[in-house]
């Protein structure tokens, strides 16, 4: 019972530094050259991540469902805020095979952001010191009785290692996540970022499986080895099958919210 608590507990303290809440917009602009590129732009998530902005996120995608996955693309800006909301962010964009890039006209994305953008399947940054990790910060731990302190931490920070872990960070990343204060970040260099992959590596599985997607190919073709033709068809495949699945995972996810809701509105009566 009390490994239990510990873990609902860790759920509810994992959060970086205090924050003020994420802001949701469509950018017009590219975040990597400035130049303007009208009301199509990528969707911005910038600013401090609260409780709620999951669901402020999904809300935001689902206006205009179709203009979201004309793209299907989100631009980090953040410095961190509460863990546990991003984790839940993190496997929405996970399942909507969303790109997410970091720019320098938009800002960094540090602490928990990291999360979001470790989840993506196709990530990457135009700049230096635009990602940066640290230990995650576990608020409140006065407010848990004393025996209960050490085995709130330590489950807290066993889930977030588990979710690094899951997502294929490299090992050396994670160490030196957990050596960092909550306060001292660490910026990823353009050879962590290769060695954390612009696309991780259960996303190449899958196109290899679903569209026989070569990375050789890939290469070949943008250094003019190789004519456009081969890449284009695996290109028009990868859009095909990553949009297919982000639309059922879009009314999946809509589901579990208005199931939740109606739970919600049960439980408090009429």
């Amino acid at each position: 019972m009390n490994r239990r608590m510990g873990f609902c507990k860790a759920a509810l303290l994992l959060v970086s530094m205090p924050c003020v809440g994420a802001e949701l917009f469509y950018m017009d602009h590219n975040p990597f050259t400035n130049e303007y590129v009208g009301p199509t732009g990528p969707l911005v998530i910038s600013g401090e991540i609260i409780p709620g902005d999951y669901d402020r996120l999904l809300s935001r995608i689902l206006e205009d469902e179709d203009r979201f996955l004309s793209q299907n693309k989100i631009i980090l800006a953040s410095d961190g805020g509460d863990v546990a909301e991003a984790l839940k962010i993190a496997q929405l964009i996970k399942s909507l095979f969303t790109e997410v890039i970091v720019g320098p006209l938009t800002g960094r994305c540090v602490s928990a952001c990291f999360f979001i953008y470790a989840a993506a399947n196709q990530r990457g940054t135009d700049g230096e010191r635009l990602i940066g990790i640290n230990r995650p910060y576990i608020a409140n731990l006065e407010a848990v009785s004393v025996p209960d302190a050490a085995m709130t931490e330590s489950s807290a920070l066993a889930r977030v290692r588990a979710f690094l872990r899951e997502n294929a960070v490299p090992d050396y990343l994670i160490d030196e996540m957990f050596r960092r204060a909550s306060d001292d970040a660490y910026w990823l260099s353009a050879n962590d970022e290769k060695n954390l992959g612009y696309r991780s590596p259960a996303f190449t599985r899958h196109l290899m499986k679903k569209c026989a997607w070569d990375d050789e190919v890939e290469r070949a073709t943008y250094a003019g080895r190789k004519p456009m033709d081969e890449l284009k068809q695996m290109m028009k495949c990868r859009t095909r099958v990553t949009q297919d699945a982000a639309r059922q995972a879009l009314v999946l996810v809509s589901k579990e919210r208005a199931a939740r809701g109606a739970a919600g509105k049960s439980l408090s009566g009429p």
